[in-house]
């Protein structure tokens, strides 16, 4: 089997790869927005 891919992934290895990517990325979103609510919360600095 040729894999004429441009990263040598195959289809399947690559979508794995960009689902992992995205959860990731949503996850340390998640983690950021409760971050900034936190210090917010605490340190109010638009009062």
């Amino acid at each position: 089997m040729t894999n004429d891919t441009l990263t040598g992934l195959s289809v399947e290895e690559a979508e794995e790869l960009h689902r992992n990517l995205i959860q990731g990325t949503q996850f340390f979103g998640m983690i950021a927005a409760l971050a900034h609510l936190l210090a917010y919360i605490y340190s109010p600095w638009l009062k």
